[in-house]
């Protein structure tokens, strides 16, 4: 699989994480795997066919050429690609759709909605300009444009941007209490806020940041066992980490294999 990323102007960094192509021709082969919780917040913009979701153990179904995929609290959908893939992907900042739209990131929450039911037509013009680009480069350059046109009319970030984008840093393990302290907010205005931008709890944001780290580093290293990867994101103990797996996959670590092996993690590294 050919994959390509960048990440944004500097500028533009407050609200966008990074840019991904991926692009390979599978043919009648399939390539599948499950979506368990997980922090972030994406934009797919599907080049070629689009890739089919099965929610809640239904029927797979095309997914909208544009969409924005939602924060993940637990696993409630499956993916499967075939034939010829060209998906163009934006991963934003934690608050970043709701600084560029103003949109309460709960209703976003678990959610995979076509990109125009969320920004209108503004989803037609991004796409149309993606399409357009004729590489990589250009299409990134393209939606830069966009990103810059949404976001002059938007208010500078507050503390709720600076609190996310701390967490993310730290793969989920500051202390939120003192990341409220720091805040200047009381902590239920932080708690409301943070729901509001982000789309969950400042704990569960946390929680998923960390589990989703957890199975990048195991993607990483297959051979690294789980002991080590959950003494490095400050687990409490093992049985600590079986629990956050049931939550956010239903499944024990054990049963992390097969089409686990597959999942796509957007990079921002």
């Amino acid at each position: 699989m050919d994959i390509k990323r960048a990440f944004p102007r500097p500028e533009l960094r407050c609200v966008v994480r990074s840019f991904e192509e991926r692009r390979t021709e599978l043919g009648s082969a399939a390539l599948t795997w499950p979506v368990a919780a997980r922090p972030h917040q994406i934009l797919n913009i599907h080049l070629a066919e689009q890739y089919r979701v099965s929610v809640g153990g239904g029927a797979a179904r095309p997914s909208p050429e544009i969409c924005i995929v939602g924060p993940q609290t637990y696993r409630r959908a499956h993916v499967y690609l075939s034939g010829s893939i060209h998906v163009f992907n934006i991963l934003f900042q934690p608050t970043g759709l709701n600084r560029l739209t103003g949109i309460n990131m709960t209703s976003l929450i678990n959610q995979d909605p076509t990109a125009s039911d969320v920004l209108g037509k503004s989803a037609v013009l991004l796409g149309d300009a993606v399409r357009a680009a004729p590489d990589f480069r250009e299409r990134v350059a393209a939606v830069e444009r966009w990103v810059e046109m949404l976001l002059d009319k938007r208010e500078p970030g507050g503390a709720i941007d600076h609190a996310s984008r701390l967490l993310l840093a730290a793969r989920g393990q500051a202390r939120i209490d003192d990341i409220v302290s720091k805040s200047g907010l009381s902590t239920s205005l932080f708690q409301r806020r943070f729901a509001i931008q982000v789309g969950m709890t400042p704990k569960l944001f946390a929680r998923t940041i960390r589990f989703d780290r957890a199975l990048i580093a195991r993607r990483n290293d297959p051979a690294r066992s789980w002991t080590d990867i959950i003494h490095e994101l400050g687990y409490f103990d093992q049985a600590h980490f079986i629990r956050e797996c049931h939550a956010f996959t239903g499944l024990p670590p054990g049963g992390l294999i097969g089409d686990w092996d597959n999942i796509f993690f957007p990079s921002d590294d």
